[in-house]
């Protein structure tokens, strides 16, 4: 985890907070690494108030990213006030042009961290009470149609790749079965069935929360593909149970993926297509079950790994093709005439 890297840059109550929320909340590794680099944006941010605030105003990101945060105390933190909040948001938008979907979830990051430390007796007061976010205007996610999709897999496995075979594995994975980055990098070889009665993966999500991913007949011959040339592990290698390795012999990194993933988008995209990365795949996936599959939604939010309905919505922009089918067949006229030709 990132924050363990960097714990001697750190003040010492910062440590404890990230490592409650990791081993005693059992939050993602995701979840802590994002919280730590949102949190040490806020620190910084006081830092700066509190011993050099002439600068607050003509200080560039660079310089903003040397502030030192090792040596503020918890009576610094005692001191912030909602004002200074308040401040920091405006920071965040004009010094650091960060966007109101960024500056939400930092936003979200203080405010769980000064919940902490009134439940903790370790504050007095929570200045982040009453704070209000941003309107975040809400964007279809980026995705690849059922025919980019389809060039997407075949590119990859007609590549001079060394290792297509991984690769299509991956990509295939990830078209099929909606995971995030991380669930796909945490698979390990025990976590799959693929015998007669049951073919599924065991994923491990956000929150440690498990989900079982049913495969279809593509997933599994990618993965018996992969099998056959994945490198072989000695039984003293920590990553031995990884399904996916690096040519480290380690198991695969997100970084790895990310950049498997990205090169193989701008082999198969036109320029005219830019931001697309990993999750693509995964809005990919959850829009192609919704839109050409008439993927129940409920079922989409199970598949997904989502707590939520509302995170699910977002992948039922509705296409012009389900548009035309529900209005040709799903209205009173076009019920009322079904009913009269029973009839």
């Amino acid at each position: 985890m990132s924050f363990l890297i960097y714990q001697k840059q750190n003040p010492e109550f910062l440590n404890n907070y990230l490592k409650y929320k990791r081993y005693i909340s059992f939050k993602a590794k995701t979840t802590i690494d994002e919280s730590y680099f949102d949190l040490r944006t806020l620190f910084r941010f006081l830092k700066l108030t509190l011993y050099d605030e002439e600068k607050l105003d003509t200080i560039t990101a660079e310089e903003f990213k040397n502030i030192q945060i090792d040596d503020l105390t918890m009576e610094d933190i005692n001191n912030v006030t909602s004002e200074d909040l308040h401040r920091f948001i405006r920071f965040l938008n004009y010094t650091l042009n960060n966007c109101p979907k960024t500056r939400n979830r930092k936003l979200a990051s203080t405010k769980r961290f000064f919940e902490y430390l009134d439940i903790n007796n370790l504050n007095v007061g929570n200045p982040s009470l009453g704070m209000k976010t941003a309107t975040v205007e809400k964007r279809i996610p980026k995705h690849l149609n059922l025919t980019e999709s389809k060039q997407l897999l075949s590119n990859v496995i007609k590549s001079d790749q060394r290792h297509k075979i991984r690769n299509y594995a991956i990509t295939c994975i990830f078209l099929n079965c909606s995971l995030r980055l991380s669930e796909l990098t945490g698979i390990n070889l025990t976590d799959i069935k693929m015998d007669k009665s049951e073919k599924t993966i065991k994923i491990r999500g956000k929150g440690n929360k498990e989900r079982i991913i049913y495969l279809n007949d593509a997933v599994c011959e990618s993965i018996k593909s992969y099998m056959k040339v994945r490198p072989p592990l000695g039984k003293d290698n920590i990553d031995l149970d990884a399904l996916f390795i690096s040519e480290q012999k380690k198991r695969i990194s997100n970084r790895t993926v990310q950049t498997i993933i990205s090169n193989e988008l701008k082999e198969t995209l036109d320029e005219s297509k830019k931001g697309y990365h990993t999750h693509s795949l995964r809005h990919t996936s959850a829009t192609l079950m919704y839109n050409e599959n008439d993927t129940d939604i409920f079922v989409l939010k199970k598949i997904l790994g989502h707590k939520c309905l509302a995170a699910t919505e977002v992948y039922t922009h509705v296409s012009d093709k389900k548009l035309k089918h529900i209005m040709e067949n799903c209205t009173i006229s076009s019920i009322l005439e079904r009913e009269g030709a029973k009839v």
